[in-house]
């Protein structure tokens, strides 16, 4: 009980905590640093001293297909720019939830700490390896936070020549790795290395900063930090790439765009997957009850995607915006004119529906004239059945209330509409009641959402539906509907 207990607040920290670093790590992959841009506005130079010492340059040249550097495994690596080591170990894996405990063998890059893995210890490691300097063209190049967008091949053990360390850890290549077994009881503990790199290409070209005649990187715009390194931002400029200029350009353009792709993709299913984790916590125990235990897990993935995924787009959707201010700037604009225009387009109709008034009642009418017709006309429309109701009784009250008249005036306001509607001279049909009505209540510039639920109620207790009252309002908005004479 306590472990479940223990696990249930886990998830409870958990499930944010993802949540949060996924949105994140969106945010960051919105607004990294984008080395293409960067890369297309530095200078092209056709030899070293061209370029101006601490500017961004470019330069295109051959490369050394024989370049060669040693390997700690292997005793060199030949007609590669760079090479990965991967290293991996067979042990155990272990997870657990509130039920039970799930153990497998697997591949990893680390030892898990755990009771079976007790006395497995990993002796090969994983890194990145590269000569102490390139070579493009004239121009030496520093190999200190180079980067690269081309693809890795994979680099076949047999073509490889073990260095004495790899002799003494006996590695043997088999397939794609070099195995080191361990002779243990299912093969625990075994490890295996992998080796994939970059081909020299016989033409590349260079981004990067001049210093000393030398192609350094370029760290004005260094990005730090664990969320920074996990979606591959360094904020460098600093690239060896394939091909001449255009060539290596599009082709740094094209990567950056499929990193773009695979963080926002990764980002928003962590987010998801945050959300589920918490939600999980709280209905976890409804899991064991058949039936409702199926609906609530069903109903966990639902509102985990229904809240995740809004979240995550609207990160994405809020970084991208916050670096491209020329579009938020464009957006805000866009919505300013839309405001501007919806505000010029409503005191237009007010002026002529204004106008409309004056002439249909014979004099300019002031505000509080307009409100007194506004309630002539909403309590004629209630005594439309010769009666007036307690529901339309409180309707009117809680309208005089809110133009902030006394009792006083509400009743004589209410006896003269009775009368008004009793008369044969003004004997005019619902329609003209309801079409005034409206008419008077826009003759401000707008109609309130209160003026329009009030409308509603009213006007449904006489028999009309939400559709004609639409279609009424739409008429006199666009200038359709026919004043009625005073």
């Amino acid at each position: 009980m306590a472990r479940k207990e223990k696990s249930r607040w886990g998830g409870i920290v958990i499930g944010p905590v993802v949540m949060l670093a996924a949105m994140a790590a969106l945010w960051c992959n919105e607004t990294r640093y984008d080395y293409y841009k960067a890369a297309a506005k530095t200078t092209e130079v056709a030899v070293p001293d061209d370029a101006k010492p601490g500017a961004n340059f470019s330069l295109t040249g051959s490369m050394d297909a024989g370049l060669t550097y040693p390997g700690k495994y292997v005793d060199s690596f030949t007609g590669y720019l760079t090479v990965a080591r991967s290293a991996e170990i067979y042990c155990w894996d272990h997870d657990k939830d509130d039920d039970h405990d799930r153990w497998s063998m697997k591949w990893k890059s680390s030892v898990e700490s755990n009771s079976r893995n007790s006395g497995v210890h990993q002796q090969c490691s994983s890194t990145s390896l590269h000569p102490p300097e390139y070579r493009v063209g004239e121009l030496p190049v520093d190999s200190q936070l180079i980067e690269f967008v081309d693809g890795y091949d994979p680099i076949r053990p047999n073509a490889l020549t073990l260095s004495p360390a790899g002799t003494a850890l006996r590695l043997q290549p088999q397939g794609e790795y070099f195995y080191l077994s361990k002779n243990r009881s299912g093969n625990l503990g075994d490890e295996r290395v992998r080796y994939t790199g970059i081909p020299v290409p016989a033409l590349a070209t260079y981004f990067g900063k001049s210093a000393s005649g030398r192609g350094v990187a370029d760290q004005s715009h260094q990005r730090t930090g664990f969320i920074n390194q996990i979606i591959q931002d360094s904020g460098n400029l600093h690239y060896i790439v394939a091909g001449d200029r255009p060539t290596a350009l599009a082709s740094m353009k094209s990567h950056i765009q499929r990193l773009k792709w695979i963080v926002r993709g990764i980002g928003t299913a962590a987010v998801v997957i945050g959300m589920m984790i918490l939600c999980s916590t709280f209905v976890g125990f409804l899991f064991h009850i058949p039936v409702i235990g199926s609906i609530a897990e069903t109903g966990t993935f639902l509102i985990s995607l229904l809240i995740g995924l809004p979240l995550a787009l609207l990160t994405i959707a809020s970084g991208y915006l916050a670096s491209h201010p020329f579009i938020l700037a464009a957006i805000a604009i866009g919505i300013v004119a839309i405001i501007y225009w919806i505000r010029q387009r409503g005191q237009a109709s007010q002026q002529i529906l204004k106008q409309d008034l004056d002439q249909q009642y014979g004099h300019q009418l002031g505000y509080e004239e307009m409100k007194d017709l506004e309630f002539l006309e909403l309590a004629q429309l209630a005594f439309s059945d010769a009666k007036l109701d307690a529901g339309e009784a409180k309707v009117l009250s809680q309208w005089a209330r809110k133009q902030g008249w006394d009792k006083a005036k509400c009743d004589a306001m209410i006896k003269r509409a009775k009368e008004n509607r009793a008369t044969e001279a003004a004997a005019e049909s619902n329609d003209d009641h309801l079409q005034n009505l409206i008419r008077l209540a826009m003759a401000d510039g707008s109609l309130s959402n209160y003026e329009i639920r009030t409308i509603r109620k009213v006007s449904k207790q006489i028999g009309y539906d939400d559709q004609t009252i639409r279609e009424m309002i739409d008429r006199v908005r666009r200038g359709i509907a026919t004043p009625t004479p005073a």
